[in-house]
C-alpha cells in the first residue's frame, strides 16, 4: 500500500514537474516571439506549442494588444502621411499668392513705370491679398470646425428665402460665364433648424463651386419630401471620377492634381463640417459626367 502511494506520489510530481518544464518553455516560446515580432514589426501572431488553457488565455490576450498596436501604428502613418500632404498643400496655396504679389510689388518699385500701370498693378495686389486673406480664414474655420469650436446659433430658419436671396446676389457672376442657372424650388416649404449665417456659407460655397466648373450649365433644386428639404447642385464636371467622389469632400481634395485651377480643396471640406454639425446630411453622386450635391435638411417637423 505505501509502495502503491509512493508510485503514485512519483507519477504526480513527474507529471508536475512536465507541466512545469513545459510552461517554462511556452513562456520562453511566447517571449521569442514578442521579441521578433517587436524587431521586424510584422504583423504575426503569438503561436502555442501545446494546448494549455491558461496559455491559450495569454496568448489571446497578447495577440489582441499585438492587433491594437498594429492598428495604432498604422493610423498614426496615415496621419503623419496626411499631415505632412496638408502641410505641402498649404504651403502651396499661401505660396502662390504670396509670389504673385511680391513679384508685382517689385515691378511697381520700378521709377519709370507709367502712373496707369503701377495702379493697374496695385488693384492686382490688392485682389491677390484679398484671396490670401480669404484663404487665411477658410483654413482658420476648418480648423475650428474640425476641434468642435464653431459657435452656432441655431433657430428656426426659412432655408427658401436664403436660397433665393444668394442665387440673386450671384447673377452678374452667371452672367460673366454665360451661364443661366436652372432654378427649381418650391416656394412654400418647411423651417429647418439650423444655423442661418452657416447656411448661407453652404449655399455660397455650392454656388461658387458651380460656377468655377459648371461651363455648360447650373441646375439647383430645393424640393421637401417626407419631412425633410433636398437641396441638389448640380454642374458639369468632365474631370471627375467615380473615385474622386469618395474624397470629394476632404480637405484639400482637388481632382486637378497639380493645383493649378487655383482651388484649394477647402470649400466642400468646410461646407460638409457645417451641414454635419448642424444635425443634416450631405453627400455627392457622379451621372453622366455631371456632379450633383446634394443636402438632406431635417425639417422642424421631423427633427
Amino acid at each position: 500500500m505505501q509502495l502503491l502511494t509512493i508510485i503514485f506520489l512519483i507519477i504526480i510530481c513527474g507529471i508536475f514537474v512536465t507541466l512545469c518544464i513545459l510552461s517554462h518553455n511556452e513562456v520562453k516560446n511566447i517571449t521569442n516571439q514578442l521579441s521578433r515580432i517587436n524587431k521586424t514589426n510584422t504583423n504575426s501572431k503569438i503561436l502555442l506549442t501545446f494546448s494549455n488553457k491558461e496559455m491559450e488565455n495569454l496568448a489571446s490576450e497578447i495577440n489582441k494588444t499585438l492587433e491594437e498596436k498594429q492598428k495604432s501604428e498604422i493610423e498614426h502613418k496615415r496621419m503623419d502621411l496626411e499631415l505632412r500632404q496638408a502641410i505641402a498643400n498649404i504651403s502651396h496655396d499661401l505660396r502662390t499668392p504670396l509670389t504673385s504679389i511680391m513679384g508685382y510689388i517689385q515691378l511697381m518699385e520700378d521709377d519709370g513705370l507709367p502712373c496707369h500701370e503701377k495702379k493697374e498693378y496695385a488693384d492686382i495686389v490688392k485682389r491677390r491679398a484679398e484671396s490670401l486673406q480669404s484663404l487665411i480664414s477658410s483654413f482658420y474655420d476648418l480648423s475650428r470646425l474640425e476641434g468642435k469650436e464653431y459657435k452656432f446659433e441655431l433657430k428656426s430658419v426659412n432655408i427658401n428665402n436664403i436660397m433665393c436671396d444668394l442665387i440673386a446676389s450671384f447673377y452678374k457672376d452667371f452672367l460673366t460665364k454665360e451661364i443661366e442657372p436652372i432654378i427649381d424650388i418650391d416656394e412654400k416649404v418647411s423651417l429647418i433648424i439650423a444655423d442661418e449665417n452657416a447656411v448661407k456659407r453652404v449655399f455660397s460655397n455650392l454656388i461658387q463651386n458651380a460656377l468655377k466648373y459648371g461651363n455648360e450649365c447650373i441646375y439647383i433644386s430645393l424640393k421637401e419630401y417626407d419631412g425633410y428639404i433636398i437641396t441638389t447642385f448640380t454642374n458639369v464636371a468632365h474631370n471627375l471620377s467615380e473615385r474622386d467622389i469618395a474624397h470629394l469632400f476632404e480637405r484639400f481634395f482637388t481632382a486637378d492634381l497639380t493645383r493649378s485651377d487655383k482651388s484649394t480643396g477647402l470649400g466642400l471640406s468646410i461646407t460638409k463640417e457645417l451641414v454635419e454639425q448642424m444635425g443634416h446630411e450631405i453627400s455627392a453622386e457622379l451621372a453622366d459626367c455631371k456632379l450633383s450635391i446634394i443636402i438632406k435638411w431635417k425639417t422642424t417637423h421631423s427633427s
